[in-house]
């Protein structure tokens, strides 16, 4: 990085600091002061049961404050042009925009933001278009939340990314938008870069990179690094025989015995009522299809509160073929 750019980041840096400070000391100020007034007024009763309730409710109220004002900030906060940032005044807008988000996840507000209900309200208000049934693993998968688009029943694995920014180099900083269409499943620590589009029930792949510009269409597994076509999902899977489904299923059962001590005796028990999460299915679908080759989970199939041992040999197929 020459001198002249060295002096540019600093001075965006210098003019960032105080806004972002300003924002977060005003977002924390608010989100503690409405719990705080709760317990004063709820403690001049003198009732024991609605004092213990309102700091019950002061460890929700809190965070859901913190995302609610980060997101009205971000909708009125000004946004950068797509593209290189070229200016001071794009490099700061989108600075702030960053730490803002950094200061987010750095409060309790990052372990309920994986749920439905803040998630989609936080993502409406910010502006996203983050549909209410994408199913988030990790609260830190879409740090560029404003530029990212995601239709229904879409799964993000654990640790995956969805970047909207993209920085090869020490100087250059893009921006771009993701648009991830519906039944997509991106696996667990795939990253996504800016300026690509995922059509509907395609898959990534585990750990595999996603290049910027990449448009993946409907209907196909990409894996690799960088990611690449390595099947079509139409037309091109089978039923397993009952004898290989069983076989399937012992193995299943063997998983929750020993992985997770769980004994499961109804195929039709909804695997998250026994204490399992979603991850944990993914490590189970990671599982499966190392030990059998050529094996294909419906993903489109999925509905993750109902998911059940019956739902897992429901979804499993193989390939016809190894294109």
């Amino acid at each position: 990085m020459n001198t002249k750019n060295k002096e540019s980041v600093s001075q965006v840096f210098a003019l960032g600091f105080p806004i972002n400070l300003g924002l977060e000391l005003s977002i924390n100020f608010i989100s503690f002061l409405i719990p705080a007034i709760l317990l004063i007024q709820l403690g001049k009763t003198g009732n024991i049961i609605l004092v213990s309730f309102s700091i019950l409710i002061s460890f929700y109220i809190y965070p859901l404050m913190i995302l609610l004002l980060g997101a009205i900030c971000t909708r009125l906060l000004p946004k950068p042009k797509l593209g290189r940032l070229t200016t001071q005044e794009d490099y700061l807008k989108y600075q702030i925009l960053a730490a803002l988000n950094k200061f987010i996840k750095r409060t309790p507000a990052r372990w309920i933001i994986i749920f439905p209900f803040p998630a989609y309200l936080f993502y409406k208000i910010a502006g996203a278009k983050i549909d209410v049934s994408v199913l988030q693993s990790s609260p830190d998968s879409i740090p560029d939340f404003y530029l990212v688009s995601i239709g229904k029943n879409t799964l993000l694995g654990w640790n995956c990314n969805i970047f909207g920014h993209y920085t090869p180099d020490s100087t250059n900083t893009f921006l771009g938008k993701v648009d991830i269409g519906n039944n997509v499943l991106i696996g667990a620590e795939a990253i996504v870069w800016p300026n690509v589009k995922i059509g509907d029930n395609s898959i990534v792949q585990n750990k595999s990179v996603v290049r910027p510009g990449t448009i993946i269409p409907p209907n196909e597994i990409w894996g690799g690094i960088p990611a690449r076509k390595i099947k079509s999902i139409e037309q091109q899977t089978y039923p397993i025989p009952l004898p290989e489904i069983e076989q399937v299923e012992t193995y299943i059962q063997e998983l929750l015995s020993n992985d997770y001590n769980l004994k499961c005796s109804d195929k039709n028990e909804p695997l998250l009522s026994l204490g399992l999460k979603i991850e944990d299915l993914t490590r189970i679908f990671n599982k499966l299809q190392k030990r059998y080759d050529n094996l294909f989970i419906d993903v489109t199939e999925i509905n993750t509160e109902t998911f059940s041992v019956k739902d897992i040999l429901a979804t499993i197929h193989k390939w016809k073929n190894t294109k």
